[in-house]
């Protein structure tokens, strides 16, 4: 089980691509990106802007996630996910790896 330190780091690196993605987006935010912010619901995100975080996310650490165990479920796509989700998935993906 990775530590939280490392889920923390995970879900500030997270929240910088997010804010790097959007940042051209002239959104009006209603609170600063955090772990609760839900991508579809609070940002916007349409399906190309999920892959486009999931491949900056895996270029951020240099290697493959599998995202798709954490985007579908029973077969159908996850409809949203918010920053702590991928945080966490990713955080786990890095601790197995010690």
């Amino acid at each position: 089980m990775p530590e939280q330190s490392s889920i923390d780091n995970v879900q500030r690196t997270v929240v910088g691509i997010v804010e790097d993605l959007i940042q051209d987006w002239g959104l009006e935010l209603q609170e600063p990106i955090s772990e609760r912010t839900r991508l579809s619901k609070e940002l916007d995100f349409v399906s190309v802007d999920f892959i486009q975080l999931l491949e900056a996310i895996e270029q951020h650490y240099g290697r493959k996630f599998g995202f798709q165990d954490l985007v579908m479920k029973n077969g159908s796509y996850t409809s949203d996910l918010s920053i702590g989700q991928i945080a966490e998935f990713v955080g786990k993906a890095l601790g197995s790896e010690e």
